[in-house]
């Protein structure tokens, strides 16, 4: 028999389910990350280390995060354009920036920037790279590493030496070289190493203080070749390639480091997951073996690490402005 009030009673019941149900729905929608693709915004013109490493990131990160990686490339002002694009992104974990400590470190030295040290949140350590200087295969001036610094040592500035830009863990290096040297270089600034590669090939410049992933190609390729490394052995390609100590210079290490980094204010949620997803991808083999055949090597460390190095960074670009090394505005 038909119980009208039953009824009734069952049918506000689940009308209130319905209603709870989709009340929790949305809630559940906007705490799920990533809710949209990923944009890695990279500082530099294609072709550079930082570059290489994001594209070779992005690979992995699509699988462990489900959703679509946009590579974004932003050059100019020695990477404050594209460090500038991220410190003012809406700060949900969703775009990010892939740069070395230098961009945080050293460039709030040396030019008025529209964003601080700590506009941006570091996430993780994604690699390292030996620094070397390269020049053409087929340069008769320069067989050697002796044949380079005799004639970087004259005090004409003779020798042009491109580097990715103003503030750029290459341009610091290439300071630190001429230090330690006793040279005089014509420093030639690029929107990074990419374009510099390309002049240095093409006959505009002598040479490049570069990363060298993004060099090992053209060296593979025997259009390039590495004179000097800028730190500790290399190895690999960098085996036969003679260091500052051996060749008695005073020593530095112009190791680069690319790290991930996001806007400040960024949920912890959603930056504990990034750090956990970069971790996972830097240990998978298409970005692990893509980085090591290109002469640089994969680091998994946490966002305090990278700190670190941006504050080493931060000391070492202050020291330079106060030598009078580096232009400060």
């Amino acid at each position: 028999m038909f119980n009208q009030k039953s009824s009734r009673r069952n049918f506000l019941q689940g009308a209130a389910s319905l209603a709870a149900c989709a009340a929790i729905h949305p809630a559940v929608s906007q705490s799920r990350f990533p809710s949209k693709p990923i944009i890695l915004v990279v500082p530099f013109a294609p072709g550079g280390n930082v570059d290489i490493v994001a594209r070779s990131l992005s690979v992995p990160l699509i699988r462990l995060v489900g959703q679509s990686v946009i590579i974004d490339n932003r050059a100019g002002g020695g990477g404050a354009v594209g460090t500038g694009a991220v410190a003012r992104a809406e700060p949900d974990g969703h775009t990010l920036l892939v740069a070395t400590p230098g961009q945080l470190g050293t460039l709030p030295e040396i030019i008025r920037l529209p964003y601080k040290a700590d506009s941006l949140t570091p996430v993780a350590l994604l690699s390292r790279t030996p620094v070397v200087v390269v020049v053409r295969a087929n340069d008769a001036r320069f067989k050697t590493a002796a044949d380079f610094l005799k004639v970087a040592k004259a005090a004409n500035q003779s020798v042009t030496v491109g580097h990715a830009g103003p503030g750029s863990p290459n341009h610091l290096a290439l300071l630190q070289f001429e230090d330690s040297a006793k040279a005089q270089v014509n420093a030639v600034p690029y929107k990074g190493s990419g374009p510099a590669l390309v002049d240095l090939m093409g006959g505009q410049i002598d040479a490049v203080v570069d990363q060298i992933t993004s060099s090992t190609p053209h060296i593979k390729s025997g259009a390039l070749r590495a004179l000097i490394v800028l730190g500790p052995q290399g190895g690999g390609l960098l085996a036969n390639v003679p260091t500052l100590a051996q060749l008695g210079l005073p020593v530095f290490d112009a190791t680069t480091f690319v790290g991930l980094f996001v806007p400040r204010g960024a949920p912890a949620a959603s930056v504990a997951s990034l750090q956990d997803w970069a971790a996972k991808a830097v240990a998978q083999p298409e970005f692990s073996n893509v980085i090591r055949d290109l002469g640089s090597e994969p680091v998994g460390g946490t966002g305090a690490a990278l700190q670190k190095l941006v504050s080493a960074e931060e000391a070492l670009a202050a020291q330079m402005v106060k030598q009078g090394r580096l232009k400060s505005d």
